[in-house]
């Protein structure tokens, strides 16, 4: 009786130490998708302070209490591209560190206008990040134009 307890006892420590490990896990797509998003938030806060588009991710200020990761899950470095045309992008090559691939391997990629229309910064506005998302960015694509007006709210 006492060693069927015992058993008892240990599978439930181990299944409580399994679920407590797994549960902090984030995968490096994961990473790479907060270092892209994050990376946006200093390039914003680097337009703002200086009225200029970064030269370069090694200009951005910190954040305190945050990561300030410019390096994708695999810790490569996030590819930063300013066009001719305006466009920011950040792009990953994956796992595999290669352009394009399935799954894993797949290239992610953020990219957002730093002008507006009528040729004035909007990289320095408060909604930045919220207005001018190029939607299905991916590079060698054609992005979906995106507008001066906020997007349409999210549907429920």
């Amino acid at each position: 009786m006492r060693n069927k307890i015992f058993i008892g006892v240990v599978v439930i420590a181990a299944a409580l130490l399994i679920s407590f490990l797994a549960g902090d896990y984030i995968s490096p797509r994961g990473l790479t998708r907060s270092a892209i998003t994050e990376t946006f938030v200093r390039i914003h806060l680097f337009a703002q302070q200086s009225q200029a588009i970064p030269s370069s991710l090694d200009v951005l200020p910190r954040r305190a209490g945050y990561a300030n990761r410019t390096t994708d899950g695999w810790g490569r470095p996030l590819l930063y591209e300013r066009s001719n045309d305006g466009i920011i992008r950040l792009t990953s090559l994956g796992r595999d560190g290669q352009p394009g691939g399935q799954a894993a391997d797949a290239d992610m990629s953020t990219a957002f206008h730093s002008r507006k229309t009528d040729g004035s910064l909007w990289v320095t506005s408060a909604l930045w990040i919220v207005e001018a998302e190029l939607r299905d960015a991916r590079p060698g694509q054609e992005a979906a134009p995106c507008s001066n007006a906020a997007p349409p709210p999210l549907q429920p």
